[in-house]
């Protein structure tokens, strides 16, 4: 099946498709995102074979659920950002200069860098009418800047190149917006250190804040419209250029849809009875739409496509096959393993590798919604992120790689699912594996023991001694998931300020570990140690603590987020 595919595949296709998507600004609540999500569908149209059909939807951001941000409708115009006696940048040269869903405004005034405990209220006492430059939770810091009176507000990241400026969003809420003076601008790592010693900034954001222009999502399905089966996934938002994440996922989708309907108009494949569905959507707020509501009992099992055009070296990391969440794992997982290898071969391609579930994309929703979904995914990219994750980044061959690993891997799904208990057994092995070569005996038998009892599997063993922690809390109630700390900001931003510093006190998994997966284990009557126990035995031992999930379900219950048992 993956032979038939692979001659179908055109990455000069998928390449074209790219390069029309880097051309949008598809920041959220924006009409080119609208836009770009057309172009999608007219492709689709053209290049796709009859068996095809296609339909684009859209929805306002008060459809989305309160479990997701949904940000406000925004235009951007001009923005500019001027060191004193120094650099200066434009919108022209740096597409992602203004902070998505910033308000309009200006400012000229001395800049205070807040990077140490940035999600402390205190760190902003001698902030007011300056610009507060840092690196911390968009959101978060602009929600603390605002309040001590900042002028303005500039961020940056710590990890992208230094002279790259990075996108940075504020997902600010349309009331927060229109009634917001504050602006908010992105700036590069290596303009940070002029500011430490008392250089003034200034900013200027020319921007309107509107009524959304509804979000779009496309849908193409092969079969009966309302029939259920497997789908694939790619969000198709982020400003221009964004060519790795996610035009590459975007593109290797249509390219996925067009080649493998093509085949099946000349009976070369036959149509399987399950309804086969390709979705490009806005990120989290369109999967969670079209996951419970669009298309909601329909799709069955998921795999989503994030940022797969990059090749490994030089800093980019392998491609991923990214399991479900433990509460999920299905047969999705199964089925983008053995395509993902069986592709990987035939085109010669030796980076792929098998990790546990992380969180960060549209997975996430299907898995918290209990939909098996598993993620082609290449970590970590250099440029993620930044005003230069263009064309030049993303190459044919991953482009060919990951349309053929999309098409093959949801046919399986559609004709012929895969058992999943061997991927089980396998998942279960190579963390145990890895747990051992890192030193972590620990977490190696609890890969062995608890997790293999929670997958159903008959080779589990006895836990180690003093596994799972006494913790006899249960979490009764609660959302599918929790997007991200600004959920709980806007119910309290006293309890997301103590989420983040719980989270960037606790290593660079922290919020898969705490805020995705954590909160996915805990099902009725599973008590928190338990969780522990199967969280050690993904992440390892070191990456996770019984005390802070503890607090973290007590702030979240605290804030009629979650009910405990």
């Amino acid at each position: 099946m993956v032979r038939a595919l692979s001659p179908a595949i055109s990455d000069h296709r998928a390449m074209r498709v790219l390069a029309s998507l880097t051309a949008y600004n598809r920041v959220q609540g924006t009409i080119e995102l609208v836009d770009a999500a057309k172009h999608v569908q007219e492709v689709l149209l053209e290049e796709a074979g009859d068996s095809l059909e296609v339909e684009l939807v859209k929805f306002g951001g008060t459809n989305v659920p309160d479990w997701v941000s949904s940000p406000t409708g925004w235009a951007i115009h001009e923005a500019r950002v001027k060191v004193e006696g120094g650099q200066e940048l434009t919108l022209e040269s740096h597409p992602t200069l203004a902070a998505a869903h910033s308000p309009p405004g200006s400012a000229e005034a001395e800049a205070i860098v807040i990077d140490r405990y940035w999600w402390r209220p205190e760190s902003y006492s001698s902030a007011k009418g300056k610009v507060v430059v840092s690196p911390g939770d968009p959101y978060i810091v602009y929600r603390l800047a605002g309040d001590a009176g900042a002028a303005a507000v500039a961020f940056y990241s710590e990890s992208a190149p230094p002279d790259a400026v990075p996108y940075k969003s504020l997902f600010l809420s349309r009331g927060e917006a229109a009634n917001g003076s504050l602006p908010a601008v992105s700036i590069p790592r290596s303009m940070v250190e002029p500011l430490r010693h008392g250089r003034r900034l200034s900013v200027v954001v020319d921007s309107d804040v509107r009524r959304d222009p509804g979000f779009p999502i496309v849908i193409a399905w092969l079969g009966d419209k309302d029939g259920k089966g497997p789908a694939a996934m790619a969000h198709v938002c982020h400003p221009t250029p964004g060519a790795n994440d996610n035009g590459s996922g975007s593109a290797s989708l249509v390219e996925a849809a067009v080649a493998l309907s093509r085949l099946i108009d000349r009976g070369q494949l036959p149509q399987p009875e399950a309804t086969v569905r390709f979705v490009w959507v806005p990120e989290y707020t369109g999967s969670a739409v079209a996951l419970t509501k669009t298309l909601k009992g329909q799709v069955t099992q998921l795999l989503n496509f994030d940022m797969v055009g990059v090749e490994p070296g030089g800093g980019n990391g392998p491609l991923r096959v990214v399991a479900s969440s433990l509460s999920a794992l299905g047969q999705a997982d199964a089925a983008l393993q053995e395509a993902a290898e069986t592709s990987a071969e035939l085109l010669g391609f030796d980076s792929l590798r098998l990790v546990p579930y992380e969180g960060g994309s549209d997975h996430d929703v299907a898995s918290a919604l209990g939909i098996p979904s598993a993620m082609l995914n290449g970590w970590p990219d250099v440029n993620y992120h930044t005003d230069i994750d263009d064309l030049d980044s993303v190459s044919r061959r991953m482009l060919r790689l990951s349309s053929l690993i999309a098409s093959s891997s949801l046919y399986i799904l559609a004709k012929s699912p895969p058992d999943p208990t061997a991927f089980r057994s396998r998942l279960v092995s190579t963390l145990s594996r890895r747990h051992y070569l890192n030193g972590d005996q620990v977490a190696a038998s609890l890969a062995a023991s608890l997790m293999s009892r929670a997958l159903g599997l008959q080779e589990a063993s006895a836990p180690p001694e003093g596994w799972p922690p006494k913790v006899d809390t249960v979490v009764k109630v609660k959302p599918p998931m929790i997007e991200g700390p600004r959920v709980i900001a806007r119910r309290s931003l006293d309890a997301a300020i103590r989420v983040e510093e719980l989270l960037a006190t606790s290593g660079p998994m922290a919020s898969t570990v705490y805020l995705r997966e954590g909160l996915m284990l805990a099902a009725p009557e599973r008590p928190l140690g338990e969780v522990v126990a199967l969280l050690a035995a993904e992440y390892g031992t070191a990456s996770v603590s019984a005390e802070r999930l503890t607090e973290l379900v007590n702030l979240l219950a605290d804030v009629k987020l979650l009910e405990l048992g």
